[in-house]
C-alpha cells in the first residue's frame, strides 16, 4: 500500500486509486505526485484519481507535524495539557454500526451496557467467532447448524441482539463474495473459503452422480439450488421465491421434490451436500 509514497516514478500512470485511509497531507501528495508524471511517448498529461475513503478531503491541507507532546496551544499562546477534545476523523457508518479509523488504529463504536464503546476490529471479530464457536465446537457441528434455518437464524439473533454484526465483519474482511457460512467456516474453524458461485458451481459438479440417480424433474429443482445460491447464498434458500424461479417452478417445485421423499428432509440433505463441498 506504500508503493506510491516514495522512490516510485512511474511515467505512464494513469489512474491512482484510494482503499487506504490517511491522515498525513505530506504523504496524500505524494501519493496523488506519482499521478503527475508526464510520458510525450504516449501523451499522458493528464491521470485520474478515485477516492473511496474521503482522502481528497486533504487537499489545501498545511504540511503541519502533528504535536505529540500531548499539549496543545491555548488561545493566547500559553500550553494546556490533555487532548481529549481533539478532533477525531469523521466516522463512517458499515451496516448500521459505525466504523472509526484514527490514528490509534480501527475501531467498532458500539453500544455497551449503554454507552458507546470503542472496540478494536480484531477484538470485534475475535468475540464474534468465540460466540460462534460456543454454539458449534467443530465444522461439522457448525455445518448442520447452518443447515437447519431455525438453529442459524437463532445463531444471528443472537449476535446482533449482542451488537455483533455478521455484515459489519463480511464488510471489514471484504469477504462480500462470500456467503456468512464461509466467512465464518473461514475464520473460526480455518476452512477453505468459497466464494457464492464457487460453492455453487462445486456442489453442481460434485453431486452429479446422486442427480443421475433421481427423477428428472427433482433433479431439476435441486440443480436450481445451487444456481440459486451462486446469486444470493444461503437466504436465496429460505425464502418463498426461491419457488418462484422459472427453473424450478416449471419442473414442479416442492412437488417434484415428493418423488424422493419428505420434501424437508430432501432439502436439508441438499443442503448438507452444498456446504459439504
Amino acid at each position: 500500500m506504500d508503493l506510491l509514497a516514495t522512490g516510485v516514478d512511474i511515467e505512464r500512470l494513469n489512474a491512482v486509486v484510494f482503499f487506504r485511509y490517511l491522515e498525513s497531507s505530506i504523504l496524500f501528495y505524494q501519493m496523488v505526485g506519482r499521478g503527475t508524471r508526464i510520458d510525450e511517448t504516449t501523451q499522458k498529461y493528464k491521470f485520474w484519481l478515485y477516492d473511496d475513503t474521503g482522502v481528497t478531503d486533504l487537499f489545501g491541507t498545511d504540511f503541519i507535524t502533528a504535536d505529540t507532546s500531548g499539549k496543545k496551544k491555548k488561545s493566547g499562546g500559553d500550553e494546556d495539557e490533555g487532548g481529549d477534545d481533539e478532533d477525531e476523523p469523521p466516522a463512517i457508518q458499515i451496516s448500521g454500526q459505525t466504523v472509526s479509523v484514527t490514528s490509534e488504529g480501527r475501531f467498532i463504536l458500539t453500544r455497551r451496557e449503554g454507552r458507546d464503546v470503542k472496540i478494536p476490529i480484531d477484538e470485534y471479530r475475535r468475540k464474534m467467532l468465540q460466540k460462534v464457536l460456543r454454539e458449534a465446537g467443530n465444522l461439522q457441528d457448525f455445518r448442520q447448524l447452518w443447515i437447519e434455518a431455525r438453529k442459524r437464524r437463532e445463531l444471528i439473533n443472537h449476535l446482533l441482539g449482542e451488537n455483533y454484526s455478521p455484515e459489519v465483519l463480511r464488510e471489514l474482511e471484504n469477504m462480500q463474495d462470500f456467503d456468512y457460512y464461509d466467512m465464518f467456516a473461514h475464520h473460526g474453524y480455518r476452512a477453505q473459503a468459497l466464494k457464492r458461485q464457487q460453492r455453487g458451481l462445486g456442489y453442481l459438479d460434485q453431486n452429479q452422480t446422486w442427480f443421475d440417480t433421481m427423477p428428472a424433474d427433482a433433479a431439476i429443482v435441486l440443480k436450481g439450488f445451487g444456481h440459486q445460491f451462486g446469486f444470493g447464498g444461503t437466504d436465496a434458500l429460505e425464502t418463498s421465491a426461491l419457488w418462484d424461479v422459472p427453473e424450478i417452478s416449471q419442473a414442479g417445485g416442492l412437488s417434484a421434490l415428493k418423488k424422493l421423499g419428505k420434501p424437508a428432509e430432501v432439502i436439508l440433505q441438499a443442503k448438507s451436500r452444498l456446504f459439504g463441498v
